[in-house]
């Protein structure tokens, strides 16, 4: 019988750190895109390049989908596409830095999510991840001035996470019953008729395609959807679990470096307090779960 070549954890590790890099890059490419197009015409055509992409790529395993198979690509179609678009409609409203951080918030939701709707017991490790996320959260939105602020595209940022939670948690559930690379492809599908079908009754068509226009529409469609999703698939296959969990936290951290340098943010002292802990949170959440599955 012939060996399969086992491959080295660090490629594992590279294409994880590449996907995170890559979806830290997404923020950029979100706010970038606003510039020359609306916002749910920006996610209808990200997703129709990712469908397109994925329907290339995994042709083989396509064709003949169930109404179960349709029904729960649906149902997680939708949260996705709610959550990206409270997302994009923040970035209008919102620094880059702090969405960055409030749609990392979604891990520590997921545990609450699968209480309420699955009945399962939360852990103690994911009330003090909380706790500690909270913290953050008031640090983050914190201004010495007037204090502790929150408006429209904060609650916004919030929906984000809570949209994304409820899309982790129900992908949990259905990707146990039916070909996830199949679910996924369906999901896709949805975001995109989901976006035209806001779009077109209620935003300005595009007139023409520029290049301003397509270089960050391209970005999001085809390297912070379809291949970072393929990365992040591939790579889970060649390292821990909590090491993945860890590496892929680092995405916020990414879209704040990013917003920084291309935006000039300006970062304060309780911003960096409140990204340090809600950081704390989000990996202590991500890697206690990773390990418990692992073992």
């Amino acid at each position: 019988m012939k060996e399969t070549k086992k491959i080295p954890a660090w490629v594992g590790d590279l294409m994880l750190f590449i996907t995170a890099l890559v979806w830290g890059g997404g923020f950029i490419g979100v706010k970038e895109s606003l510039n020359t197009l609306s916002p749910f015409y920006m996610i209808a055509a990200r997703f129709a390049i990712a469908s397109i992409l994925l329907v290339l790529i995994f042709w083989k395993k396509l064709g003949g989908f169930t109404k179960e198979e349709i029904k729960y690509g649906s149902i997680i179609g939708l949260f996705l596409f709610l959550g990206f678009g409270f997302q994009t409609v923040g970035a209008i409203h919102l620094e880059m830095s702090k969405l960055a951080f409030l749609t990392a918030l979604n891990v520590i939701m997921v545990p609450f999510l699968v209480r309420v709707v699955f009945k399962e017991p939360i852990k103690k490790y994911n009330l003090i991840a909380s706790f500690i996320a909270v913290l953050g959260f008031i640090f983050l939105n914190f201004n010495a001035a007037t204090g502790l602020t929150i408006g429209y595209g904060e609650v916004l940022g919030i929906l984000c996470a809570i949209a994304f939670a409820a899309q982790i948690t129900s992908t949990g559930h259905f990707a146990k019953k039916v070909d996830p690379i199949r679910l996924t492809v369906i999901q896709m599908v949805v975001c995109c008729l989901l976006g035209f079908m806001i779009a077109i009754p209620f935003e300005p068509i595009p007139q023409a395609v520029s290049k301003q226009m397509l270089i960050p529409v391209l970005y999001l469609g085809v390297f912070s959807t379809c291949i970072a999703f393929l990365f992040q698939t591939v790579g889970q296959k060649y390292t821990s679990a909590p090491r993945a969990a860890i590496i892929l936290c680092m995405e916020s951290v990414f879209g704040t470096l990013f917003a920084v340098l291309f935006f000039k943010e300006v970062i304060t002292v309780y911003t960096v307090i409140g990204a340090i802990l809600i950081m704390a949170g989000v990996i202590l959440s991500e890697y206690m779960h990773a390990r418990g599955e692992s073992r």
